[in-house]
């Protein structure tokens, strides 16, 4: 009885959670154009990377050397510039959940939602999502017109499409768990501001926004591997210049057990801080 009465409360908060995230792509569609225009600065951003990154591949041919033969860290200068392309999307496509959860911990919005019939991080989550897939395949469309007029196309198969949006889904719950639980910090301290910036720089650093993780020096490649930042960005933006079945089984079996962890403690930390509201008086 105890089972047959849970499955279907498992299916009905799914529901839920997929129409909010449905309904904010609808809202989102209203200001599509807005949308565009804030990230047509990747354009820019793509372009500086694409004349960095000529450059430095110039310079490993050699005089008289073709770049085309030139690999750095496993990556040609195609895949390189595309692999830009995949962590700029990733990074940009995140809505900085840590702040609306500050806010509505400091207004005492989270009291509102307490009887609402979802979960708050998974309405949270919803909307993140929501917002990340059309955020996505507008920032993908931008700087792949850039990056295929200056550097051309690489390989790549439809067939690994569906594979490559179940790993952004992963890779934006990854990001979200963790910029939720900085922002439920706000049950206990005043300005989660600073906890967020620290985190995200080395995100940034030891995640290969920038690089390619495989061209730090090893003793910090073998730091950098143990740590889930990778996961984050260089793991799936590699996936999706240099696609294979078993890396992608891989990654997605490390995504998801750390998403179980991480969703327990974000769970935890959110009822805690409840509770405090509770002995606090609201």
């Amino acid at each position: 009885m105890i089972a047959s009465r849970g499955a279907p409360s498992l299916t009905s908060e799914i529901t839920k959670l997929v129409a909010i995230a449905q309904i904010t792509l609808r809202s989102r569609f209203r200001y599509l154009w807005d949308m565009i225009g804030s990230t047509l600065f990747l354009a820019v951003v793509m372009f500086v990377f694409v004349r960095l990154w000529t450059v430095t591949y110039q310079s490993s041919a050699g005089a008289g050397g073709n770049v085309k033969d030139v690999a750095l860290a496993g990556f040609s200068l195609a895949q390189m510039i595309w692999y830009l392309v995949a962590t700029e999307t990733i990074i940009m496509s995140m809505t900085p959940i840590h702040r609306l959860i500050e806010r509505e911990i400091r207004d005492g919005d989270v009291a509102i939602r307490l009887n609402k019939p979802y979960s708050f991080l998974g309405f949270h989550w919803s909307v993140f999502l929501g917002e990340g897939l059309l955020k996505a395949c507008i920032l993908i469309a931008v700087g792949g017109v850039v990056a295929a007029i200056m550097v051309g196309g690489v390989s790549f198969s439809l067939g690994s499409v569906p594979a490559l949006v179940l790993t952004f889904i992963l890779t934006s719950t990854l990001n979200f768990f963790f910029g939720a639980m900085i922002g439920l910090l706000a049950f206990w301290t005043e300005d989660v501001t600073g906890f967020y910036f620290i985190f995200d720089r080395v995100k940034w650093l030891l995640g290969g926004f920038l690089m390619p993780i495989t061209l730090f020096p090893e003793w910090l490649l073998s730091v950098v591997e143990w740590l889930p930042f990778s996961l984050m960005i260089y793991q799936p933006a590699r996936l999706a210049v240099q696609f294979d079945w078993n890396v992608w089984a891989e990654l997605a079996m490390k995504q998801l057990g750390l998403i179980l962890v991480l969703g327990f403690l974000a769970q935890s930390m959110y009822r805690l801080g409840v509770r405090r509201l509770d002995v606090n008086g609201g």
